[in-house]
This record gives C-alpha cells, structure tokens and sequence, in this order.
C-alpha cells in the first residue's frame, strides 16, 4: 500500500505540470527541479512510514509473544512473608517460610543458687507449605530446636524433628477437611502459633491441653465469621505431650467453638470480644505420667528419681475441657482460659495394685497493651513505622505484658502417685514482659517470672520461689 502511493505522489506532481499553462524554458526548468525535489522529499517521508509501520508490527508481534509467555511462565515473589512460587493458572502454589527463637534465661534472688543460667535454640522451624488445584493445601513444618525429640513442657514425645505435617480439602470456608499432623483443637493458647506467643513460654493451662497429634479433623467458618469450629478424632497423648502415630485401641475426640458474636456490631469496642469451649475425651494407657514444668523450664513435678511417682503411669479414661475468652480493642489486648484435665491412673510395684483418677486444673489471666498504637489482636502485629537508622527512623512497635496464672494438682495425688515432699500440690505464679517488635521479621522478648510453690520443700526447685529473667531474640522468614 505503501509502494502505490509513490505512484500517486508522481501522478498527482505530473498532472500539475500538465495542466500549467506554457511557460518559458528557463522558468520550466526551475520549476520541473521543484517538483523534483518535492517527490524526492515526499519518497523519503513515503519511505520513513514504511520503515515505522514494520517496526511496528515487529513491536506488535514482540508483545503478542511476551504476553502469550506471561500467561503460562510462574510466579515468584520474594518478601518479609517469605519466599513463594506459584504456577501462572495457580493450581499449584509452593511456600517456604519460618522462624528461629534464640533464649537466654537466668535464676536471679534467691533462684540464682539453683537454676542453670542457660542459653539454647528455643525453635528452629522452617516451613513449606502450599496448595494444589485451588482447593487442596499442605503443609510440612520442621524443629531442629535444643531438645526437639521431647513434647511440650518436658513431656515424653515421638515426634522426632517433624513437629506438623498435613493435607487439607478446602470444599467451601465452613467447611474444610484436614488429615495428618497438626494441634489437637482445645486450649486458646495452644491455639496460637509459637511465632506470636505473648510470653516467651505458655501458661499453666497450655500444659494440660495435648501438642501436636496425628489425626483428622473438620473445621470453618460460619455465621460470617462470628463462629470457628474444629471437630476431629487424634491419637491420645498425655498432657502437653506429642504423638506421631496413631493408636486405634486408644484416641481421642476433640473439638473447640470459638464466637466472635459482636464482630459486626457496628460498636468498634465490643468487637474484639470473643468467647469459647474446647474438650477432649478418650483414654490413654500405659504411658509415664507427666512431668511438669515451671515457667522458667524447671522440672517440678515428679522425676525418674522420684518414686512413687516413676512408677505410676496412666490407666484409662482422659478427658479435658477449656473454657476461654478474649477481648482486642485498637492496642489493648486481654484474654483468659480455664483447663480441668481428668485422667485414671495406675501405680504398679505394690499389692495391691494402686488405681485413681486424678483431675488438674489450671487457669491464667494475661493483658497486654501496644504503647506505639498498633492494633492488638491474636495475629501478628502490623508494625506502623519500622526500625530503621535513616533520616526518618521508625522505632518500631513496643508492647507490654502482664500476667497472672495458677495450677492444682489434685490431692489424691498425694501419696499413693506422688510424694508431698518431692513434689507440689499447685503453684501461683506472676509475669510481666515487653514485646519490642523492630519490623514483620525481628522481635526482641524480656519477661520476669516469680513463681510461689505450695509443698514439695524437699525439691530444692520448688522449696522456694522461682524467679527468672527469660530473653528471646526471634527472627522469622
């Protein structure tokens, strides 16, 4: 199309000359170079547009190819979140992410005589996660933290390095299907990822509630969100124990409901309330009773070298139940649990042999409040102005905590399963703590805890109070 237009440049210049009337040579001369130089001019204009029109199409055939590319190459995004690929349809997504917690503790008073001063990896955890297909997700976390092969709160585990691991239908938001490795759905602070734990380490009740347990489990969200459940059947395991095999001559069923039902009230201060139930019920045979702990770690409740309470393991009917609460509004936060634990014991090495049932109870109260103004809730803290060491510096986000918690050891306990004199019938303990939060990834913890034992005097960790500093540094990816 191009070409024809030179064609009628010519045609259009040569009927011109034609039409013109005669003139004398020397002004047609002039006048024929003129025209000449006019075509020329035009040709090479003629020519630019031709040489444009092809880079054109070169350029559109080019975004054509790159677009065509884009629709089927993956995804990549690397950030505070972690690192996650995900195909270009976004059937399949992979996630790796994680987090390490680096402890110090130290005995202080009257503590410092007696308590190890101790440094250690608290959690190593990196995790891979991700979904297929839109609807299944998975999940695979690892520990590689000081004392892994060993449950929560000191109690005997065989969950090795792997502490989670599960696959997950997502058929509709009330209703989801998990199987594999996961938390036992009863206690509210168990509940809660270690990553965003207000304390350093859990309260009394989150050791009476089971850890991570093999299992299946329904949950969702209904109403809207004002209503979670979690229902499923898992492997039994003893208090704040870890299991990684199930046993089907003995398990548990568990469940929890969790309400939020002011959450669209319209009143930004009723909100944040929410109320809840989780339970347990099962049996559990033939495993060493638990060996508690205090909150500095110290074991307080029973030992190999302990006897009777070496000896006796348990025997039968399990059965837990937990109430719970919560309240967030703008930076104050506040929540609470109760946990009653049942469970029927045996004590072997006498005759007759020695049978029981033996009910603990524990409950903990703790508050905290954001004195930088970020928003407090169960999740991890949007952090408004980041540290930083240039012109405009943040200082990131400062939270402070506070904390009151108990634990009742039943009294036939004593003496037929425990000694009175090794051993205590309960503990009150106190804690305050700050939370200094320099962005998504780094939060520096202090805490000092002061716990009052009642009995055991011939326990030289319990035959005083318990007074330790803890300090954690996390770094999470």
């Amino acid at each position: 199309m191009i070409h024809g237009t030179h064609w009628l440049v010519a045609g259009t210049v040569l009927g011109l000359a034609l039409s013109v009337s005669p003139l004398r040579a020397d002004e047609t001369s002039d006048e024929l170079k003129a025209l000449r130089q006019q075509i020329e001019a035009l040709s090479q204009k003629v020519q630019l547009l031709e040489q444009k029109n092809a880079t054109n199409q070169e350029t559109m055939s080019q975004v054509k190819t790159i677009t065509a590319k884009a629709k089927t190459a993956p995804t990549v995004s690397l950030g505070a979140n972690g690192l996650k690929v995900s195909s270009a349809d976004s059937n399949f997504v992979f996630g790796v992410r994680g987090y390490i917690q680096a402890d110090a503790r130290f005995g202080v008073a009257s503590s410092a005589a007696t308590y190890p001063d101790t440094f250690l990896m608290r959690r190593v955890r990196p995790i891979f996660e991700g979904s297929l297909y839109q609807f299944i997700d998975y999940r695979v976390m690892l520990d590689f933290g000081s004392g892994n092969t060993s449950g929560a709160n000191g109690t005997t585990s065989n969950d090795g390095f792997l502490k989670e691991a599960w696959a997950g239908l997502r058929f509709l938001p009330e209703l989801q299907l998990q199987v594999g490795k996961m938390k036992m759905p009863a206690g509210l602070e168990r509940g809660q990822s270690t990553a965003n734990l207000l304390f350093i380490e859990t309260g009394f009740p989150t050791m009476l509630t089971p850890d991570y347990t093999v299992g299946a489990m329904l949950q969702g969200d209904v109403l809207g969100g004002k209503l979670n459940y979690q229902a499923g059947v898992f492997d039994s395991t003893p208090d704040g124990g870890s299991s990684d095999f199930q046993s089907f001559d003995q398990g548990n069923l568990a469940g929890r409901l969790f309400a939020l039902p002011l959450k669209d009230s319209g009143v930004k201060a009723l909100e944040g309330f929410g109320v809840g139930v989780g339970g347990t019920y099962g049996s559990l045979n033939n495993t060493p009773l638990v060996n508690y702990k205090s909150p500095g770690q110290q074991s307080i409740f029973g030992s190999p070298t302990f006897t009777p309470y070496s000896a006796s393991v348990t025997d039968g009917e399990q059965w837990r139940i937990a109430p719970q609460g919560s309240y967030y509004w703008g930076p104050f936060g506040l929540y609470g649990e109760y946990v009653v634990a049942s469970q029927d014991v045996r004590r072997t090495g006498i005759t007759p042999v020695a049978t029981g049932t033996l009910i603990n109870r524990a409950w903990q109260v703790a508050a905290s409040y954001f004195v930088t103004g970020e928003k407090n809730s169960w999740k991890p803290v949007t952090v408004k102005n980041p540290l930083n060491f240039t012109k405009d510096s943040g200082w990131g986000a400062l939270e402070l905590a506070a904390r009151i918690q108990g634990i009742t050891f039943d009294s036939a306990t004593f003496p037929t399963f425990a000694s009175s004199t090794t051993a205590p019938s309960g503990a009150f303990a106190w804690g305050v703590g700050a939370n200094w939060y320099w962005s998504r990834n780094l939060k520096l913890s202090l805490n000092y805890e002061n716990t009052d034992f009642h009995g055991g005097n011939s326990n030289p960790i319990t035959s005083q109070n318990e007074q330790v500093v803890l300090t954690q540094l996390q770094l999470s990816f």
